[in-house]
């Protein structure tokens, strides 16, 4: 004879609606390994209205800078400036160099990234800028904050 009524319940798995979800955070450590990958981006630009909102694919990317620490990622087929380019470019004075280097792009405070599309694993001379908040599917799955 039983005791009393007991209820079993099953522990719900936790968020279910999230199973199959890769975070942000992931995502931009996969970027930083220097990985290939494809991702879906909501286009933003607080400036020109007609560009914002469209969803932009790209099937294949790499990120184009490092961590904040470290220096450009070079593409396998970019090479050194000679000696005479660098005499006639003006890269040996300080000035110049620092002008030729450019301005930095504060990354971490617009909270952006450059990646360059790749065709067939090859580096194109297109590189984007995204937000990695807008990115809606990375290498297939979708995102979650």
């Amino acid at each position: 004879m039983p005791y009393g009524f007991f209820v079993v319940l099953s522990r719900p798995a936790p968020f279910p609606h999230f199973r199959g979800m890769i975070s942000i955070k992931k995502c931009l450590e996969i970027m930083h390994t220097g990985a290939t990958f494809s991702c879906k981006v909501v286009q933003y630009d607080k400036r020109r209205k007609d560009k914002r909102g469209k969803i932009l694919y790209y099937p294949e990317a790499q990120l184009v800078w490092g961590d904040g620490d470290s220096d450009r990622v070079k593409q396998p087929n970019e090479r050194e400036m000679t000696d005479l380019e660098k005499k006639l470019s003006g890269a040996n004075e300080p000035a110049v160099a620092e002008a030729m280097a450019g301005k930095d792009p504060n990354h971490a405070w617009h909270f952006t990234r450059n990646i360059r599309e790749l065709l067939n694993g090859q580096p194109t001379p297109s590189i984007k800028k995204i937000h990695p908040p807008l990115i809606i599917e990375f290498n297939g799955q979708p995102t979650t904050a």
